[in-house]
């Protein structure tokens, strides 16, 4: 008599959508407004990132349409996006991963 036919099946996905709360407008609101705040803070990161990285190293050079510049002629980011950002970043790291072949190995747990 205690078998499982004796109890009913529970169905775990109504139950957890019954127990999510529907958002509201002003819900989706107040996310979207925490994402674009989320998203300006972590471009401000890279571009503050990119500048560290030009005054630590001035001397590298950096190729944009074919054309060969020292990173320093970059100090000034205010014409610049992000994705110019994440260029130099990128341009900067190859360079000292050329310059450094050695790797410190990972520890992964």
């Amino acid at each position: 008599m205690y078998g499982d036919s004796f109890h009913p099946k529970i169905n775990v996905k109504s139950i957890l959508q019954q127990m999510t709360k529907r958002l509201t407008a002003n819900d989706y609101r107040i996310e979207l407004l925490d994402l674009r705040n989320k998203k300006e803070a972590l471009e401000a990161r890279i571009i503050k990132r990119a500048k560290e990285f030009i005054k630590q190293y001035p001397d590298v050079k950096i190729t944009s349409y074919g054309i060969q510049t020292s990173i320093k002629d970059y100090k000034n980011f205010e014409g610049y996006g992000i994705c110019d950002a994440l260029f130099i970043i990128e341009t900067i790291e190859k360079h000292l991963a050329n310059v450094h072949p050695f790797k410190q190995s990972k520890i992964e747990f």
